[in-house]
């Protein structure tokens, strides 16, 4: 059974409410991005933000318009595949897996990590060739 497509309308107040969202997430991050290291990573929650900004925009924008919606898919990829760039390969320590743990300076790798940080790093590197097919589609769709 098939869903019923939501009216323009509706498709341009949720994708203007998920803009706004995006928007705030990525100035709230911003504004923490040159303090203390906490939990979370601030560059982390602006490229969220700012993918959330470009899942708003291609709500927003006319279906009609393809080719700026294919910008904005191609924007978003890319951002998604610079997120994960920067969870597999960015600085910092990483913990991707809960059993066991680094120890000292974190020299050596536990045998369970490995596995974990083998797939993270192959989702960056497919999301990377994502957002490079994107852009050449986008491309070929602007000509």
């Amino acid at each position: 059974m098939a869903a019923k497509k939501p009216s323009r309308r509706a498709q341009v107040a949720s994708g203007l409410l998920v803009l706004a969202g995006g928007l705030g997430v990525a100035t709230l991050a911003a504004g923490h991005l040159f303090s203390q290291p906490g939990r979370l990573d601030p560059v982390v929650g602006v490229i969220g933000g700012m993918i959330l900004v470009l899942v708003g925009a291609i709500l927003v924008v006319p279906e009609r318009n393809k080719a700026l919606r294919a910008w904005f898919g191609a924007l978003m990829v890319t951002s998604i595949a610079l997120l994960f760039d920067w969870l597999a390969f960015g600085p910092g320590e990483r913990h991707v897996a809960a059993i066991g743990s680094n120890s000292g300076l974190g020299l050596r790798t536990h045998f369970w990590e490995v596995p974990g940080r083998v797939m993270m790093a192959s989702g960056a590197v497919l999301f990377n060739l994502m957002a490079l097919w994107a852009w050449f589609r986008t491309r070929k769709r602007a000509r």
